[in-house]
């Protein structure tokens, strides 16, 4: 009898191991998927964006997933929801290249806005809109 539970014991950790392996893979291979998608769409490199947000104080006035001590809460949370807004800084759509414009010069775009012109460069800007857009 405790033969019989331990190899049910066994079995049943054995599917939740592959269920939860299983899971890892699909999780792992789609975020690899949007990250591309991100990375096409916007012409960046979204694993270079944190070291340039972090660079550049962008966590000092937004919450940023995935950016160590971005815990600001002058601009909005720049989270899996930035995807789905319709637009970038409450003015332009949102598509890529209007976000990557609001990031570099969003004074231009609205002199009454709070966030500043990074003046960082186009390809910086790109860098961060893919990190943004693959958050989904």
């Amino acid at each position: 009898m405790r033969s019989d539970l331990s190899r049910l014991v066994f079995g049943t950790s054995a599917i939740v191991v592959l269920a939860i392996l299983a899971a890892l893979t699909w999780w792992l291979q789609r975020t690899d998927r949007v990250i591309r998608e991100a990375n096409n769409a916007t012409g960046g490199i979204a694993t270079r964006a944190i070291s340039i947000m972090m660079a550049n104080g962008c966590a000092g006035c937004h919450t940023i997933t995935g950016v160590p001590g971005a815990h600001g809460l002058v601009g909005p949370r720049l989270d899996a929801t930035l995807a789905t807004k319709v637009y970038v800084g409450g003015v332009l759509s949102n598509n890529p290249e209007n976000l990557i414009r609001w990031i570099r010069v969003a004074r231009e775009i609205n002199p009454h806005t709070a966030m500043p012109s990074t003046g960082i460069s186009e390809q910086e800007a790109r860098d961060i809109a893919a990190y943004l857009y693959a958050l989904r």
